[in-house]
């Protein structure tokens, strides 16, 4: 390789990796960054085509629909900009996503009681037993998909994670929409 700081021996690459560092040659780039971001795309990508395959597509949700629905499930009833916010995903999304739950009987949207722009949504009693029928084996794909990765690693790994969520709340702009809360990443139980 190129960098003189990296060897083959060092490190594991993909195919595709290596097709990447090929790619940048001697160009000064951060390929560590590189690295790191890129195959957390790829690994959510994997994640969410991964789930719809074999959970979620045996009760017709989206990969987006489901998180929607384990959001108001863990945190119960809450305003459609704070749930998008909290799904990680747009409110254009978010939008589309609950018209396809209420439509299905999955979820309820309800005016706010102070304010008649500003809308509440909610699981309804079959979208609850949906999200704690189907989180059993979607916990069972996600613990296949960490197999071989010992308990130690994958707390590293999480970690690590957790600081470029951090890392990324810092850089936000005060005009960006909010793809993860302040509060969500602040506190580490």
């Amino acid at each position: 390789m190129a960098w003189g700081f990296i060897g083959d021996d060092d490190i594991v690459l993909t195919p595709a990796e290596r097709d990447i560092y090929s790619r940048i040659g001697d160009r000064q780039i951060d390929v560590f960054a590189t690295g790191v971001l890129s195959n957390v795309y790829r690994v959510a990508s994997l994640l969410r085509n991964h789930m719809e395959r074999e959970v979620l597509g045996e009760c017709n949700l989206s990969f987006t629909a489901f998180i929607v629905m384990f959001t108001l499930w863990v945190w119960g009833d809450m305003e459609s900009n704070r749930l998008a916010s909290r799904a990680g995903v747009t409110k254009g999304t978010l939008t589309g996503v609950v018209k396809t739950l209420e439509k299905r009987g999955l979820c309820v949207r309800q005016g706010h009681s102070q304010d008649r722009r500003r809308v509440i949504v909610a699981l309804s009693d079959e979208g609850r037993k949906t999200v704690e029928a189907v989180a059993p084996s979607y916990n069972y794909e996600e613990s296949r998909l960490v197999e071989g990765i010992g308990k130690e690693e994958q707390l590293e790994v999480a970690n690590a994670l957790r600081m470029i969520l951090m890392r990324g709340m810092s850089l936000k702009e005060p005009s960006d929409p909010e793809i993860v809360e302040q509060g969500d990443i602040d506190e580490v139980e």
